[in-house]
């Protein structure tokens, strides 16, 4: 189990989910709830952002112990090429996203290609708010809201894009953030960004969170976080 080094600080106690597109990157910021013991978090911003509005996104960040995004970290080295256990999709892969699958059941619709130029506009997007807010000091988890969603819920829900689908995933949310009603307005974007965000505060708060990885030599530093089942 890896988890983040910082603590909860007395005044800073924030954690930030992003979800990104080639378009917009959708943020949710969350800290500890005070007014209802039974909820640990509030959401106390949200936001929508421009990829190239750095300096937006860096302050949506201020003073937040952990960051998660929903997209790959890095391109692909192919540590797995070889491997032939693995589906000819899967051996091009990460060592996060093989992980992800082999020990929690969430194989990714997709993988991350060896170079950025080979890499779809949302992955690429990607590629730079992680460095970005790595030069910012920073250290931003990679997560992946369906798979958190399927292990919170305990089953697969409807299609995030549907009314149904919305729904369920925000009484999931409920049993751990508090949700005014402007959330039942939520795109799943910003529902996605919610649980980004949820993942990132567990893994700073002795949360039930893993980090899905390899730790073999000639493995890269890939990992995908994930709740786990208490």
């Amino acid at each position: 189990m890896h988890r983040q080094s910082k603590e909860w600080g007395a005044v800073a106690n924030r954690a930030v989910g992003i979800d990104l597109g080639a378009k917009a990157l959708h943020v949710v910021v969350l800290e500890r709830a005070a007014r209802q013991p039974r909820v640990k978090f509030q959401v106390v911003d949200t936001a929508v952002v421009m990829p190239e509005e750095d300096e937006v996104l860096l302050a949506l960040c201020t003073d937040a112990q952990a960051i998660a995004i929903d997209a790959p970290s890095d391109p692909s080295t192919k540590p797995h090429a070889g491997d032939l256990s693995l589906s000819p999709k899967f051996r091009v892969a990460r060592c996060g996203e093989i992980a992800l699958g082999q020990d929690h059941g969430s194989w990714v619709p997709w993988v991350t290609p060896e170079s950025v130029d080979a890499s779809p506009p949302w992955m690429q997007v990607g590629f730079r708010v992680f460095q970005r807010l790595r030069t910012a000091g920073h250290q931003p988890l990679e997560v992946y809201p369906s798979g958190a969603f399927r292990v919170l819920a305990l089953a697969r829900l409807p299609k995030k894009s549907t009314v149904a689908g919305r729904h369920a995933r925000l009484e999931v949310l409920q049993r751990d953030i508090e949700l005014s009603d402007v959330a039942k307005i939520w795109g799943h974007d910003t529902i996605d960004a919610a649980v980004a965000a949820l993942v990132a505060a567990w893994s700073v708060t002795e949360g039930p969170v893993v980090a899905a990885r390899h730790d073999q030599p000639g493995c890269d530093d890939s990992a995908i976080w994930i709740p786990v089942r208490a």
